[in-house]
């Protein structure tokens, strides 16, 4: 697997897009955006909010934010995918298949209300798609 290296990856522009990708997602989960829609549609209470433990929730998303950029990285250069179009394509197709795909299968089989599974996967597209951009005017 020649394409599967790190060689030519951009680490200023991961850096970038990871930072863009995790804003994206501060809003994309505020009060502002789609968080009182998921919260209702999760049943999720005040209570089950404040019990909850956000410094593991943060720090997992952190790390799987990461690793989706840099893997985004990887298929970019190893494909070939360059400039700011192909970033977002590559970016939404990869958030739709595999980030939307999973949020649909776990999200219908643990009976959770269709909306989370929207927003979710909608966040991942978007995200993904921002990422791919940012990467590719990097590239």
């Amino acid at each position: 697997m020649d394409w599967l290296t790190f060689d030519g990856v951009n680490w200023l522009g991961i850096l970038v897009a990871f930072v863009a990708s995790f804003a994206l997602g501060w809003w994309w989960y505020s009060e502002a955006g789609f968080f009182p829609v998921w919260k209702r549609a999760g049943n999720i209470t005040d209570e089950d909010m404040r019990n909850a433990n956000m410094g593991a929730a943060f720090g997992g998303t952190i790390i799987g934010n990461v690793l989706g950029v840099i893997v985004l990285a990887i298929l970019m250069n190893g494909l070939g995918v360059s400039g700011w179009v192909g970033g977002m394509v590559l970016g939404a197709v990869i958030g739709v298949v595999y980030r939307w795909g999973a949020h649909a299968l776990h999200n219908g089989f643990a009976l959770r209300h269709p909306r989370i599974t929207l927003i979710d996967g909608l966040h991942d597209t978007v995200g993904l798609a921002l990422a791919g951009v940012i990467l590719g005017l990097f590239g």
